[in-house]
């Protein structure tokens, strides 16, 4: 099997991001390094943060030690594959704060990959 990274392996460690423990910033660097900043952004953003998100708004999440990244995978696929006006207008909402609440994440993040 070729040892290529995909987004699966992106958006698994992009998730760390959003568990109830110190992120490993440096270890999610070595996997997004791989791929084009914007599509990085867009992952975190668009991707892995409507997922995972409410995992770090309860009081006491209950994924700490890591997201299943298959699980991850298919609610991010069943997450983007919904379309209807409603769902793309709660998108763009969420999106936009999630880009203010994990600004300091990701700078984070991009200054590690520098």
């Amino acid at each position: 099997m070729e040892d290529k990274l995909v987004y699966f392996d992106l958006c698994g460690a992009l998730s760390d991001i959003f568990v109830d423990n110190k992120v490993d910033f440096k270890h999610i660097s070595s996997i997004a390094k791989n791929f084009p900043v914007t599509i990085i952004e867009e992952a975190l953003f668009e991707w892995v943060a409507p997922v995972c998100y409410a995992n770090l708004m309860t009081p006491a999440p209950s994924v700490w030690n890591g997201f299943d990244k298959k699980a991850l995978w298919i609610d991010i696929c069943n997450y983007r594959n919904k379309n209807g006006f409603a769902e793309i207008c709660k998108h763009k909402l969420l999106v936009s704060i999630f880009k203010i609440t994990y600004k300091k994440e990701w700078l984070t993040l991009k200054n590690e990959m520098l």
